[in-house]
């Protein structure tokens, strides 16, 4: 019995720490991720071309939140969603008045 739970706190331990370094490596990741296509998409407005990465921004963005993201991700999407709208109602063709 000793045996067993000598053997068992371990591996237990080493499981529980895999985890969390695992959701900690994924949101980091994902956070990375966003921030990257947020600055391609300025960029290449810039250059006058139409952002590409909305949704993939969003599923990173919904990756990121479920591995324990924080507000500061949070406002940086919101601002790129109010942006990219803004982008979009500009690049749509204007109806001319008759």
């Amino acid at each position: 019995m000793i045996a067993l739970i000598s053997a068992g706190i371990p591996t237990i331990a080493t499981t529980i720490t895999a985890i969390i370094q695992a959701r900690t490596s994924n949101k980091h990741a994902a956070k990375q991720s966003i921030f990257q296509m947020i600055l391609e998409d300025h960029v290449a407005w810039q250059e006058r071309k139409l952002p590409t990465n909305y949704q993939n921004i969003l599923h990173e963005y919904d990756e990121y939140h479920k591995n324990g993201g924080n507000s500061y991700v949070t406002e940086k999407v919101e601002a790129y969603k109010k942006w990219h709208a803004r982008v979009q109602a500009e690049a749509l063709p204007k109806k001319s008045k008759k």
